[in-house]
């Protein structure tokens, strides 16, 4: 089981329900569609920085998620490995290491990520996903080709009030 530092505040009952699911999915399960589609709200937004894209609703997300999850796999070394996670309850951050083998081209590729997600009532409604593409060239020119292999939209960052 992976540590969850809960913080001061902890999550709802539901919120708490969401973190364990996803992180069994991350750790067990990285290509569970339904799993994966069933901890989104309908209306989510996942934006991915870089390249600044966004996909809006179960029908862009479905696209984006099917088509990353069927370019990679996994196996005993290749994996995610969750390095840290923590919760105010209302939001969970999430940084792991994803190690993946690019299924068509069968090279190996290695990234760090941290996951910033907003919880409600046991779904999460927004996602924003930072890459860190410095270690791998692959990476980087796949996150610039992403807006052409799905439906994603670049997106401009919105301040937040």
């Amino acid at each position: 089981m992976i540590d969850v530092n809960f913080g001061v505040k902890p999550p709802s009952k539901l919120n708490e329900a969401l973190i364990r699911e996803y992180l069994d999915i991350a750790t067990n399960e990285p290509e569970n569609l339904e799993r994966t589609m069933n901890i989104l709200t309908k209306d989510c937004v996942w934006r991915i920085t870089p390249p600044g894209i966004e996909f809006v609703g179960k029908d862009q997300l479905r696209s984006f998620v099917k088509m990353a999850m069927g370019s990679r796999s996994h196996n005993a070394k290749y994996k995610i490995e969750i390095r840290s996670c923590f919760t105010d309850g209302e939001n969970l951050c999430v940084e792991y290491f994803h190690g993946a083998i690019a299924t068509k081209l069968r090279i190996k590729v290695a990234e760090n990520v941290c996951l910033v997600c907003h919880m409600k009532e046991g779904k999460f409604d927004r996602i924003h996903e930072y890459v860190d593409t410095s270690g791998s060239m692959l990476v980087g020119f796949g996150l610039k080709l992403l807006p052409l292999m799905t439906k994603g939209k670049k997106s401009k960052p919105k301040l937040q009030e």
